[in-house]
């Protein structure tokens, strides 16, 4: 059974309410770490939520709360200092929103909606004004501004790629639920390695060094398979806790899913295989890491590029462990407020101000 950090709510062994199985312990040799720093930059997070307007209501408020965003971003970033790890929270509180209301609240599938939302938020990062003004476009332009005022050039361009691709994701599972086609495993965990989310996260982990991972170590191929083999690693975590409540949403993509409906296995079998493909996961990580060092003699690179690029790959090492304990420990996949619901209460969490119809503003031609 998945081991529960220090003070952690239980999940295992238990069944769980529609699909029944026993969490597995998922592969993690690495060492936990959590910022210190956790308490004030939490406080902070919460003051620039209610300044922003993210959280209106009781609800969308209790939907922030059992997410825990302040929590995973002091395993995401655990060495950060407290103005970073401030920064970081509040883009984690930001994206989880925009992850609710594009894959949970829109019960409606209002792809057209979703695509100028995406292209909206897209635009942002290139400096451009959002066509449609939001909490949370405004809440993006503001928040971006910030991060990259005074940032390196190639390091603007990793970090809104990364992003761009956690974006592009939503898209990618629109087409193919519009289609009725679901995704076969291997073409899944292509895009599945961005729609986590890791990569942009760890583009802002870069800030925390005294030197930024230079652009050819940063984009060399042990880096890249070290980086795609930890999100990974978190996304198939993730899917094995999150299968029940996409479930009751009738959301597609999560490989505990894929495989029980394309292999007829079990839901204990399907969890079983997708906890062979974690420690896949940190074997590949572990060669990457070694290959790394192999490459970082080979480029001849400053101590200071090399302390840097080590420090990434020991911040990719702790995400592993920590996000397992993440997981372990808030309610945001939980199905009891799905219960909760009676027959006419909307199930979505957030007002419906991100989405908006044609009729409610401008909707930017794009397409899926």
């Amino acid at each position: 059974m998945a081991r529960s950090e220090p003070g952690t709510r239980r999940l295992e062994p238990q069944r769980h309410g529609i699909a029944s199985f026993v969490m597995p312990e998922f592969y993690a040799p690495f060492p936990l770490e959590r910022n210190p720093h956790l308490r004030e930059a939490s406080r902070r997070m919460w003051e620039w939520i209610g300044a922003m307007g993210l959280a209106p209501t009781e609800k969308a408020q209790a939907r922030m709360r059992a997410t825990g965003a302040d929590l995973s971003g002091s395993y995401v970033w655990p060495r950060a200092d407290l103005d970073l790890l401030a920064t970081g929270l509040r883009w984690l509180a930001l994206t989880f929103r925009i992850d609710d209301q594009i894959d949970e609240d829109d019960q409606d599938d209002r792809l057209a909606e979703r695509a100028a939302v995406i292209a909206d938020l897209r635009g942002i990062l290139h400096g451009h004004p959002p066509v449609v003004g939001s909490v949370v476009t405004r809440a993006l332009t503001q928040l971006w501004q910030e991060t990259a005022k005074g940032r390196a050039e190639d390091w603007q361009r990793t970090f809104i790629g990364h992003f761009e691709a956690w974006l592009d994701s939503y898209s990618t599972e629109a087409r193919l639920k519009t289609a009725r086609r679901p995704p076969q495993l291997h073409e899944y965990l292509e895009w599945r390695r961005y729609s986590v989310g890791m990569p942009w996260l760890w583009d802002l982990g870069e800030l925390t060094l005294p030197t930024l991972v230079p652009e050819t170590i940063r984009e060399c191929r042990p880096m890249r398979e070290l980086r795609h083999a930890a999100a990974l690693h978190i996304a198939l975590v993730n899917d094995v806790y999150s299968v029940n409540r996409e479930l009751l949403v009738g959301y597609p993509c999560n490989a505990v899913l894929i495989i029980q409906q394309q292999h007829s296995r079990s839901p204990q079998e399907a969890v079983d295989a997708v906890a062979d493909q974690v420690a896949d996961q940190v074997r590949v990580f572990q060669c990457a890491r070694t290959a790394l060092e192999r490459e970082l003699d080979k480029q001849d690179v400053s101590v200071g590029s090399r302390t840097a690029a080590t420090a990434y790959a020991e911040t990719c090492a702790a995400n592993i462990r920590g996000q397992i304990a993440w997981h372990s420990q808030v309610r945001r996949y939980d199905i009891d407020d799905f219960r909760r619901a009676s027959g006419s209460e909307p199930l979505a969490s957030y007002p419906d101000d991100l989405l908006l119809r044609p009729s409610e503003g401008a909707v930017r031609e794009t397409t899926l």
